[in-house]
């Protein structure tokens, strides 16, 4: 690859440059060494030069990181904030894709599964309440989470909780992207690579429900076309059926993919340097 005349230039510039520093370096040294020959000083030579190596190392890499530290701490309020924000579109997702609580199967009674649940008390930053934790009590390591997804799908009515689905994500997506696009020099490489996979995993749930949307309204067309109310009524109760089933399967996986930024961002606020406001709340 050949260089510009320009980047040629300015290559030579900074390579003449240093070695003119150097070169200066080596004359000072060598009048000094030669003057204090001269004068029978070199033991006050070797003490100058001692005194002034350890006040430069002192200058350029203790003082040099006092400072980098100080402005790091700086930056742990506005990436205390970010991390907030973050933590709070996810759970505001769960919230919509998830419910609360739904009914124990199999016995009767009138206890629930609780699902999920919003923290009691709220993260202040100084008077405005900023954010409510959630804690997800059925992970997607659980096998009843889709199955009470389906639940939830199938008493919202499924083409509206596909609807409720698909706006709650992009919203999510909106602010997630925001977010990398404005801030991204803040955060940590795992987290950026996690938000990354996140946002993909997001585009593409909203892409399967269409298409599970799309096929639930292609058989609807299809029942219409046919004689008798009966059996009209069951087939479209059975494509809702359907269309809440794979829902639910979509949405699970999605569920899956905001895990990781929500644990890592979690684990980040209570255990990282600074002093967040999650961790304080739970100290």
């Amino acid at each position: 690859m050949k260089m510009r005349g320009s980047e040629e230039k300015t290559m030579v510039g900074r390579h003449s440059g240093t070695f003119l520093v150097a070169a200066a370096l080596i004359v000072l040294l060598l009048v000094a060494f030669i003057l204090s020959l001269a004068q029978a000083k070199l033991p006050e030579l070797a003490l100058d030069l001692t005194v002034y190596i350890f006040a430069t190392t002192l200058a350029v890499f203790v003082i040099g990181r006092i400072l980098a530290r100080r402005e790091q701490r700086r930056w742990n309020a506005a990436k205390d904030w970010l991390y907030m924000i973050l933590l709070e579109t996810i759970d505001d997702l769960l919230k919509e894709l998830l419910p609360a609580t739904v009914p124990r199967e199999g016995v009767e009674t009138e206890e629930d599964i609780t699902v999920y649940e919003v923290l009691g008390e709220r993260i202040h930053f100084g008077e405005v309440v900023a954010y409510s934790p959630l804690q997800l009590l059925v992970g997607p390591d659980n096998k009843d989470l889709q199955s009470h997804i389906y639940r939830y799908a199938s008493e919202l009515g499924p083409p509206q909780y596909v609807d409720l689905a698909k706006e709650a994500m992009s919203d999510a997506r909106e602010q997630v992207r925001g977010m990398l696009a404005t801030s991204g020099q803040l955060l940590e490489a795992d987290i950026t690579s996690m938000l990354m996979s996140f946002d993909q995993a997001v585009a593409t749930t909203m892409r399967h429900l269409d298409s599970a949307a799309s096929m639930r309204e292609e058989k609807l067309e299809e029942i219409s076309h046919r004689d008798g109310e009966a059996s009209t009524t069951q087939l479209v109760q059975e494509a809702d059926r359907e269309l809440a089933f794979v829902s639910s399967i979509i949405v699970e996986s999605v569920v899956d993919s905001a895990i990781k930024p929500k644990a890592w961002l979690e684990n980040e606020m209570l255990y990282g340097e600074g002093q967040s406001s999650l961790r304080r709340l739970r100290a």
